[in-house]
């Protein structure tokens, strides 16, 4: 495998930090904020504004459809500049999809050998569905590479165990660290758990050890996982109390886990589409990982090699599953489920590359003394193009290639009509500094974000403070007529919102008290 490449671990890391400096960190800048990009930063600068790093808060009201992990890892970001920027709230996902790439050179190089970790490094994120969620501030590649950084944990505590190199409390060492790791994927998005779990009891059941799921060290990792989302849970309920807690989790867990919760007829079509969409999302190494569904695909192979593939198997076919089952499940949210692919991808090429380099070495070619010096030049170079080493280069250098032009031309470009930071800045040179911006139904973080100064969301007009001076409000047009009857002001701007609709900034005075505003006038 790669015979002319070093085996120095020096090597290795020059070559994996130039690949992630490329595919992740390169453009980290470009570009406002994206979908739900700015929602995150909206809310990691009100932990900066604020100090309070335990209650979400967007707009002066909780937001707890989301943990804070993400959000806190922004907002650290941010510390140095005192500000979060485009560059801050990027660096998160930036960073975890670096020690993504870290794990798997790890992960494959303990097993099989330095070349094999650098190649299964390389596949990681060289796939179409990583194309914009790095460098991004969403939320799914922090998640995700919580996910890895516990399977992984998870993987050595098995591997200690079964192969006894090491003393028992090393290999409950490893277990425990899993479960810190799942904590942190709980504080960062609720479903982290149901990859970890949905991943090693079907593991554990294949290799007869369902007993480790008694074992002291995983009890021990469940309870430190549970004190320390306790802990956080304890001190939202201080804050915003039980019922506001539990309607969340209720309203954001209940219609994607169970169906019938959003008055409509269970969607099986989605039950093939989600596969589908993970398989095309993940190409090309979708189509590689369907091979090792081959039975003699793993005849040659050694017993971590087996192990291995035992494992990605169970990572991702169980999963696919019961996310398939799940309803209003897209395959963004399926995201961690992308290593697993990268994985069985990585097996593939390792044991072609393997076998293609001992047929090299046993093969005697008859020399041919009529040959010409030009013809023996092209006959060695076609040899050379006909590898698959070369045809493995060739993918990954095509890969990279399509990443720079992603963030190079498509991300300026898919926010050059909707100009949320110009808009943002507008919004902010006509509402006079030091007062308050109401909305109410709008919803446009990426305007809002770009504005860069405190504003309300209110549930009604009757919630608004009573003051002398006109309130500064952004509405819809519906909101406008609706309240044309019970106040008199003007409209100071028309804009549109990132989607095409019309928003208006409007300077009122009620005509009655705020508190006549009914329910139909609303």
């Amino acid at each position: 495998l790669f015979p002319r490449l070093s085996n120095n671990l020096s090597c290795h890391i020059l070559l994996l930090v130039l690949y992630c400096a490329i595919l992740f960190f390169y453009g980290i800048n470009t570009g406002p904020f994206y979908r739900t990009e700015s929602l995150r930063a909206i809310v990691a600068r009100e932990f900066l504004r604020t100090g309070n790093w335990v209650v979400p808060t967007l707009y002066g009201e909780p937001l707890l459809t989301k943990p804070p992990g993400h959000y806190a890892a922004i907002a650290l970001a941010s510390l140095p500049g005192g500000t979060v920027t485009e560059w801050s709230a990027r660096l998160p996902s930036a960073l975890a999809a670096s020690i993504t790439v870290c794990i798997f050179y790890c992960w494959f190089g303990r097993a099989l050998g330095r070349r094999a970790g650098l190649l299964a490094a390389s596949i990681v994120p060289a796939s179409f569905m990583w194309l914009d969620r790095v460098p991004s501030a969403e939320i799914d590649m922090v998640q995700l590479a919580w996910v890895v950084a516990s399977l992984y944990c998870f993987y050595r505590a098995l591997e200690h165990s079964e192969q006894h190199i090491t003393s028992t409390r090393t290999a409950g060492g490893w277990l425990v660290a899993a479960l810190v790791c799942v904590a942190g994927g709980v504080l960062t998005k609720w479903t982290a758990p149901l990859f970890f779990y949905g991943t090693i009891i079907p593991f554990l059941w294949w290799r007869g050890r369902l007993r480790m799921l008694f074992s002291l060290p995983h009890l021990l990792g469940i309870a430190i996982t549970c004190a320390v989302v306790g802990v956080w849970m304890g001190a939202v309920v201080q804050c915003v109390g039980w019922e506001r807690l539990r309607d969340t989790i209720c309203q954001e867990a209940l219609p994607k886990l169970l169906p019938g919760q959003r008055d409509r007829a269970y969607p099986w079509h989605e039950v093939l589409l989600l596969p589908l969409g993970l398989v095309v999302a993940n190409l090309p190494w979708s189509a590689f990982a369907l091979v090792t569904l081959v039975p003699r695909i793993s005849q040659p192979w050694d017993a971590n090699a087996k192990r291995l593939l035992q494992f990605f198997h169970c990572w991702l076919w169980p999963n696919l599953l019961f996310w398939s089952v799940v309803p209003n499940h897209a395959p963004r949210h399926s995201f961690p489920l992308a290593p697993a692919f990268a994985g069985l991808a990585a097996l593939v090429w390792i044991a072609y590359l393997r076998t293609h380099s001992l047929a090299s070495r046993d093969r005697k070619r008859p020399e041919v003394v009529t040959e010409t010096h030009c013809g023996r030049l092209r006959s060695r170079l076609a040899n050379k193009l006909m590898t698959p080493t070369f045809a493995f280069v060739t993918i990954i250098i095509t890969i990279v290639v399509v990443k720079i032009g992603f963030m190079s031309f498509v991300v300026p470009e898919r926010t050059r009509l909707r100009q949320p930071r110009e808009k943002g800045e507008l919004l902010a040179q006509l509402v006079p500094p030091e007062t308050m911006l109401y909305l109410f139904k709008v919803k446009d973080e990426g305007i809002l974000f770009y504005y860069d100064r405190p504003a309300r969301r209110l549930p009604k007009p009757a919630a608004l403070p009573e003051q002398d001076e006109p309130y500064y409000c952004i509405l819809t047009e519906a909101e406008w007529w609706r309240w044309r009857d019970v106040t008199t002001g003007e409209t100071v701007r028309e804009m549109t919102d990132e989607q095409g609709a019309v928003l208006l900034l409007v300077r009122l005075r009620f005509v009655s008290s705020p508190v006549k505003v009914t329910a139909d006038n609303w």
